[in-house]
């Protein structure tokens, strides 16, 4: 995103939308831009239409690679090629009941990197995922991180790694008894990167309702949020057990 300051008057209305806090002043000229090393490249200024004098526009770089990166993983109205979802992930936390993608026996794990005003890099991206494949785990195929990553070496090239963007989720799935050996392994790399992130938890209940992972978690000293997502599903599973 960029301001074209022949048409900018320098109101500064647009600054408090910024979710990567992009928009800044010249001290010198007074002047209002655009910082391309912080924009996301979410359009929400522009989709907003704060400006009044349309001074707001997206250059031509924004929908070219490597600088695409950062619409297709902030601007929630852009769609992945991959997924076929728009924004940062895959729909499996929302889905799984008909697409069975963690059955039981499985955990499914979801880990959110970056938020509005902070937002993260394909470093700190790609120093969680390095370690998850350290431990062997298998990385979520339908997400569009996986068709980033370089095969050889599992982490992203220098060019991606580079992009800054909003926020990403990297979907990994597990054997039900490692859940005690993955966790404090995420929490170590959590130290680590320049960044916030959340854990969200993939599971089936019990044969009797029952949801044994609650009391692991918080053995593991992890407060679970009660904002869980249970999906009832389409009235019977599009998959076998």
């Amino acid at each position: 995103m960029q301001i074209d300051s022949d048409r900018c008057i320098a109101c500064k209305n647009c600054m408090e939308y910024c979710p990567a806090a992009a928009i800044e002043v010249d001290s010198n000229k007074g002047a209002v831009y655009i910082s391309e090393e912080l924009c996301f490249e979410c359009g929400l200024c522009l989709r907003l239409k704060i400006c009044t004098v349309d001074a707001l526009y997206e250059p031509i770089e924004v929908s070219e690679f490597p600088r695409v990166l950062r619409s297709l993983f902030s601007n929630p109205n852009t769609t992945h090629r991959l997924t076929l979802v728009p924004g940062r992930g895959t729909e499996e936390s929302k889905t799984n009941d008909v697409t069975g993608r963690i059955k039981r026996g499985e955990i499914g794990l979801c880990i959110e990197l970056g938020r509005p005003g902070l937002g993260c890099s394909f470093k700190d991206i790609s120093l969680m995922i390095l370690r998850l494949g350290r431990l062997g785990l298998e990385l979520e195929p339908n997400n569009p991180l996986t068709a980033l990553m370089d095969t050889g070496k599992g982490g992203f090239s220098k060019t991606v790694r580079a992009q800054r963007i909003l926020s990403a989720i990297i979907e990994v799935k597990l054997p039900a008894d490692r859940l005690e050996e993955v966790i404090p392994a995420i929490i170590k790399v959590g130290q680590e990167i320049d960044t916030v992130f959340s854990l969200g938890v993939i599971c089936r209940f019990g044969e009797q309702g029952e949801l044994p992972i609650l009391e692991r978690l918080m053995r593991l000293g992890i407060d679970v949020a009660p904002n869980a997502k249970i999906n009832l599903g389409m009235g019977r599973p599009l998959f076998k057990y």
